[in-house]
């Protein structure tokens, strides 16, 4: 599996270019996360590679097929994406996870798509919530339940947009560590938005720094350095090491 994006650009007027040039590869097993002020072009980034909404230029591959040349039903098998904020209809939990299996489905529902659906509650913890109505939920729980029906699409990619920022701290952790653990079980491609630098840290395998539209940096942890912190943010910072993990203290 493998996700590239070549030369992406897109811009609401001539004027306004929001991504500029934007290429990177995300290999099988990889988690890479997306870093940036607010409003640097992550999101629509994000929605570009998913065909939301339609770059001007460049091209976005999933294992070599480009995404602008598949189906509707081709691009879900294909792509689970978690925006900021997802709507729900009126339904259980349960039956809001198992959409994740609709770009699968034939005639009806299948047995193998009921096991994926609780397979998937159980790893996000969400087994008691199952019968409850979604939009009965906290934020922060239906924010799990958005992740639970992506991973329930079994996707060879993942796109998720601050996908922890309704949770709490505990819940950021098991949320990420438990994605991390499946992109590699399975052999997925994540890009997943954060803010957090020390969950970023924690979590991918890779790092995308975006400043003013366009990739400032793309690497290891090696990116993640006092002076891309100061660069991009504004920030002096160091990077030490706790634990043998790197952790960002602002100075």
């Amino acid at each position: 599996m493998r996700l590239e994006v070549r030369d992406l650009r897109y811009g609401y007027t001539p004027e306004r270019e929001v991504v500029k040039g934007v290429s990177f590869t995300v290999r099988a097993g990889e988690c890479v996360a997306v870093l940036g002020t607010n409003g640097v072009g992550k999101t629509t980034m994000l929605k570009c590679i998913n065909r939301v909404i339609r770059p001007q230029a460049g091209e976005v591959l999933v294992d070599g097929r480009p995404v602008h040349r598949l189906s509707g039903r081709e691009l879900a098998q294909r792509i689970g994406y978690v925006p900021q904020v997802c709507e729900f209809a009126d339904s259980s939990v349960f039956d809001a996870v198992l959409l994740g299996r609709k770009p699968f489905l034939q005639w009806d529902v299948t047995k193998r798509d009921l096991e994926i659906v609780q397979e998937v509650l159980r790893r996000m913890g969400l087994e008691e919530y199952a019968h409850r109505e979604v939009n009965a939920l906290s934020g922060g729980e239906r924010q799990k339940v958005s992740i639970a029906r992506a991973l329930a699409q079994q996707a060879p990619v993942l796109l998720f947009d601050e996908p922890t920022s309704s949770l709490d701290l505990r819940n950021q952790l098991e949320v990420l560590d438990m994605t991390k653990q499946v992109v590699r079980q399975q052999g997925l491609a994540a890009v997943v938005i954060l803010h957090d630098l020390n969950l970023a840290l924690r979590f991918a395998d890779q790092f995308l720094v975006m400043k003013e539209g366009a990739v400032c940096a793309f690497g290891g942890r090696e990116v993640v350095d006092p002076g891309m912190i100061w660069e991009v943010y504004g920030v002096q910072a160091q990077v030490l090491e706790v634990n043998g993990r790197p952790v960002v203290v602002p100075q």
